[in-house]
């Protein structure tokens, strides 16, 4: 039996180095919670940033096409305009009552072209007021 006895001696050795890290550790954890706080923090606004400046670029797309589709309405409608002229200035080349004819129907035209515009101009969308703002993140020296 004495000897089953030596045979179950356990000793646990902690070496020194070990506690030193764990003390440098748990003195740097509130530290490092902080620093990953204030990353989150920053990261979201971020976000919202980027969210707002989406918005207004989307808003600034919008107005672009509605100013392009009415430019394309502009540019059929002279088109049109242009095509009449030539084809009443080809057909009245030949007598005077022809021409009499253009010249009292061409401001009729314009009148009516001028009707029209009128009427585009009365439905035309007023700009929204966010985009009226000065974006002051545009200009490099300000960044």
């Amino acid at each position: 039996m004495g000897s089953e006895e030596a045979g179950m001696h356990v000793e646990l050795v902690v070496p020194p180095t070990t506690k030193a890290k764990s003390n440098s550790n748990s003195k740097m954890f509130p530290v490092l919670v902080f620093l990953l706080t204030a990353c989150y923090g920053i990261m979201a606004l971020v976000v919202i940033e980027q969210g707002h400046v989406i918005q207004s670029q989307r808003n600034l797309i919008q107005q672009l096409f509605q100013d392009s589709q009415q430019l394309a309405g502009l540019k059929t409608q002279v088109a049109a305009q242009q095509a009449i002229d030539k084809k009443r200035a080809k057909t009245g080349t030949g007598s005077t009552q022809e021409k009499t004819g253009t010249s009292s129907a061409a401001p009729a035209a314009k009148e009516q072209a001028q009707r029209l515009l009128s009427r585009k101009s009365k439905v035309e969308k007023q700009p929204l007021q966010a985009d009226d703002k000065v974006d002051r993140r545009r200009f490099p020296s300000q960044i």
